[in-house]
């Protein structure tokens, strides 16, 4: 498990579908603001707004888009503004900035609605939809946050071995901290899991031992306390999607939660490279006898 788990460093081969940049490339290709945006629900620019008021405020709606006679949208409304007359009164036209394609990779939409709560949904030159930051818990969101990890925690347990050879990291940590993976480890054991004891660490202890090894930090380019605050957000987000029913957004300010993300993203990428190409140094002198079937 661990480092051989995507990359053997006997051989230098790399498992098909182990690398960040595959599973970034599904949720760039694939799956897209259109599979997680709600249709946009819309007032008449001549409807009295107290109406339209009393019935945003029962769905619990914020806003609203205004249409024309043609059917067009030209424009929103807040619930909050809304009063006597028409909702031609309180409209507010849609900026640039507040449009985003059905198209836009969901790999793409944490930074993109990171100035706004939500934002207008255009297909082609239509606006048909709105996503919020609410939608971000949505399980297409969630099995992207939880695979992107999922994999930054295997990619600590690499670097522990790297760091800590031959079960080094067990002299590191306290004595009850070792025996309560031993407890886990034996646990799962029983279930017919293939792992190793450093698999059963919490991710806690393993934040202590890199935050201790200075080669890992100077490669990574942290100092200690960085590396404790990156992994202990990252533990955060992580239990909130694991655990939670509701906000996977709830455990940490908007900007930090992006900018945790966008630092386990740059992780993994380079831990990628770093990783691969320290296997495929070592293998050198191997001499390849088999091939595939395509």
């Amino acid at each position: 498990m661990g480092y051989q788990l995507w990359m053997s460093p006997i051989t230098g081969y790399r498992r098909n579908g182990t690398r960040f940049s595959a599973l970034k490339k599904i949720f760039i290709d694939s799956v897209t603001v259109r599979d997680i945006y709600e249709p946009l629900l819309c007032c008449r620019v001549d409807d009295p707004s107290g109406h339209v008021k009393e019935t945003l405020m029962h769905r619990q709606f914020d806003t609203a888009g205004v249409i024309d006679q043609n059917q067009k949208v030209i424009g929103y409304v807040n619930t909050s503004d809304l009063k006597d007359g028409s909702i031609n009164q309180y409209r507010i036209d849609i900026k640039l900035e507040q449009v985003i394609s059905d198209s836009t990779p969901l790999a793409s939409l944490l930074n993109v609605l990171q100035a706004s709560d939500f934002l207008y949904v255009n297909h082609g030159a239509k606006i048909v939809g709105i996503i919020t930051k609410a939608d971000l818990n949505k399980p297409p969101v969630r099995i992207y946050v939880f695979g992107m990890l999922s994999l930054f925690e295997m990619h600590l347990n690499s670097w522990i071995r790297y760091e800590y050879p031959d079960n080094g990291w067990q002299e590191h940590i306290s004595e009850q901290r070792v025996a309560k993976a031993q407890e886990t480890y034996e646990l799962r054991k029983q279930n017919n899991q293939d792992l190793s004891l450093l698999d059963c660490l919490q991710l806690a202890d393993k934040r202590d031992l890199l935050a201790k090894s200075k080669e890992f930090r100077e490669r990574f380019g942290f100092n200690k306390k960085g590396v404790e605050r990156f992994i202990r957000y990252a533990e955060r987000i992580r239990n909130e999607i694991a655990h939670s029913q509701d906000s996977i957004i709830a455990s940490l300010p908007w900007d930090s939660f992006v900018s945790v993300l966008e630092d386990v993203d740059r992780f993994l990428t380079e831990s990628d490279q770093l990783i691969e190409t320290e296997a495929k140094a070592g293998a050198v002198d191997f001499v390849e006898y088999l091939t595939t079937s395509a």
